[in-house]
C-alpha cells in the first residue's frame, strides 16, 4: 500500500531536529519557538498536506565555508545552505499525490523528509547588524528562505526570484516579524 496516496489532509505538524553544538538557539530567548512558528507557516502558506521532518544545524563560518565548497565549489561562507530531499515538478510545484516514499518518508515517524537547513550563526550575526535588523528577524527570514527551497523553490531567474521573495515576506508579515 503506498501510504502518501491515501487521503490527504493538512496535519499541520513537524518535526525539527536541531543540532547546534554552539548552543545558538539556548542563547536567544524565544528564538527556537519562533523559528518553528516559521517552518510551520512556510508549511501551511504551500498546503503541505503532511507531517514534515527537518533538519536544522548550527554551524560557524569556517564550518559553512567547507560545506559550501563541497557542495556548491565555491569557497567562502555563506548565511544559510538547503539541502533539499523532494524534488519539484518546477519551481515550487510538488506532486504531492504521487511522490516516491522511499525517498522522502521516515518510516518510523510517517513524516516527509523535507530536508536539510544548514544556518551558520556568525554570518546571521553580521548579516542583522548590516541590514539593520534583529537577529531574530535575520535567522527568521534566512529559515523562511531554506524553506521555501525545501519547497521546490529557487531563484535562478528574476520572476523565480521575485516569487520566491514575496513567499517569504508572507511568512514573516503572518507572524509579524518585521525589520
Amino acid at each position: 500500500m503506498n501510504v502518501l496516496n491515501t487521503q490527504i489532509e493538512r496535519l499541520n505538524d513537524m518535526n525539527l531536529y536541531l543540532e547546534d553544538d554552539y548552543d545558538f538557539f539556548e542563547q536567544q530567548e524565544g528564538l527556537l519557538e519562533t523559528v518553528k512558528a516559521v517552518i510551520n507557516q512556510c508549511l501551511e502558506i504551500e498546503k503541505v498536506p503532511y507531517e514534515a521532518e527537518i533538519s536544522l544545524t548550527v554551524v560557524d563560518k569556517e564550518e559553512i565555508q567547507e560545506i559550501n565548497r563541497e557542495h556548491r565549489d565555491i569557497d567562502k561562507p555563506t548565511d544559510v545552505l538547503s539541502f533539499p530531499q523532494i524534488d519539484p515538478i518546477s519551481n515550487g510545484v510538488i506532486d504531492w499525490k504521487n511522490l516516491d516514499e522511499a525517498s522522502i518518508m521516515n518510516y518510523d515517524t510517517k513524516d516527509i523528509l523535507l530536508g536539510d537547513i544548514v544556518l551558520c550563526y556568525e554570518v546571521a550575526k553580521e548579516q542583522a547588524e548590516e541590514y539593520g535588523h534583529t537577529l531574530k528577524r535575520e535567522v527568521c527570514f534566512l529559515v523562511a528562505h531554506s524553506m521555501f527551497h525545501l519547497l521546490g523553490y529557487d531563484h535562478m531567474n528574476d520572476s523565480d526570484e521575485k516569487l520566491m521573495i514575496s513567499k517569504q515576506e508572507e511568512v514573516l508579515t503572518a507572524l509579524n516579524i518585521g525589520r
